[in-house]
């Protein structure tokens, strides 16, 4: 197989491009920045070159997944109602219904809010394969963000198994241990000493099937997962939000199977992905970790912005909110 091709940016803007990302994950409500990975050359074919696919993380400001595709996409699947329950933020704490008194109390446990659409066509794809590509992707998702064993032990071979080699290769930097905040999109990972308690995350969310630009079939989700969390003494927190944890991630995931591409490039990549988190704890998120927002020092409300209300921030349908809520 033939070298990389170069580069697609010099030096310099990547030491820039990687200074922006540690600023930007300085913001623990909003740890998860927008970034695009630049797609392969199309015009090489294997027969001259067993063609490499060079990924470059490139930020893309403040992106959000708004459909560039020149064909029309299918309806997405929503998991659940989006209205969301109110927030009542002094309830007394009840660790075996964790989700009570907050906003996801009404969203569907674990894999059962990760539903995709009715398959239909797109592009040159059929219904039936754009049905086993969306499935492939739930699995990955669910992999990712609900595998108790993915999310405690920050290991993501699972998760990795399911991505073409060739991505996995790309991510390697990124996955090195102490490089945790540069890969918060490939899994989640709970900070090490906390544990989830022993009840369902909730999960709100869609998936859309579509072509992008270059004719490849992605699938564009945008899921919100609670997680609750263990704690020492939950009588002595002020509510629940001290215990919930939410994440926000909107990820386009690509569909490479053109033959003129080597063969361990075929299989699912990482578009465009965007994400934000609201009430966590501060310091493991500046880490690239996960964990509750009663570790925030007391007095300081880090990790809760108040530019909404509570209640709009557990609401898949307002953009993809970039208020800080901690120092």
């Amino acid at each position: 197989m033939a070298d990389l091709p170069p580069d697609l940016f010099d030096s310099d803007w990547a030491r820039e491009a990687e200074r922006r990302a540690l600023r930007d994950h300085r913001r623990a409500t909003r740890v998860r920045k927008a970034r695009r990975l630049a797609r392969p050359s199309r015009g090489a074919l294997l027969s001259t070159l067993a063609l490499s696919l060079a990924v470059v993380l490139m930020w893309a400001g403040f992106a959000f997944l708004d459909g560039t595709a020149p064909s029309a996409s299918a309806p997405s699947a929503s998991t659940a109602s989006t209205s969301t329950a109110p927030l009542r933020k002094n309830a007394e704490i009840d660790p075996t219904r964790p989700f009570a008194d907050t906003p996801a109390a009404m969203w569907r446990e674990g894999a059962g809010g990760i539903e995709p659409p009715p398959a239909i066509a797109v592009g040159k794809y059929s219904a039936e394969q754009v049905g086993q590509f969306m499935e492939r992707v739930r699995q990955l998702i669910i992999t990712a963000r609900l595998d108790r064993t993915v999310l405690e032990t920050g290991d993501p071979t699972p998760v990795l198994a399911l991505l073409a080699p060739m991505m996995v290769e790309k991510l390697a930097d990124r996955l090195a241990p102490g490089h945790e905040r540069k890969a918060w999109y490939v899994s989640e990972r709970i900070a090490p000493g906390f544990r989830l308690l022993p009840v369902q995350p909730r999960v709100i969310g869609s998936m859309t099937p579509t072509i992008n630009a270059e004719g490849e079939l992605v699938v564009r989700t945008n899921y919100l997962v609670a997680y609750a969390f263990e704690a020492p003494e939950p009588q002595k927190l002020d509510g629940p939000m001290d215990i919930v944890a939410l994440v926000r991630q909107e990820i386009e995931f690509r569909w490479i199977d053109d033959p003129k591409y080597a063969a361990d490039a075929m299989g699912i990549w990482f578009g465009e992905v965007d994400g934000f988190s609201y009430a966590v704890g501060c310091a493991q998120g500046n880490l690239g970790f996960l964990a509750p927002a009663y570790t925030n020092p007391p007095g300081t409300n880090s990790a809760t912005p108040s530019a909404r209300r509570s209640e709009e921030y557990f609401d898949p349908n307002i953009p993809m909110p970039d208020e800080d809520g901690c120092p």
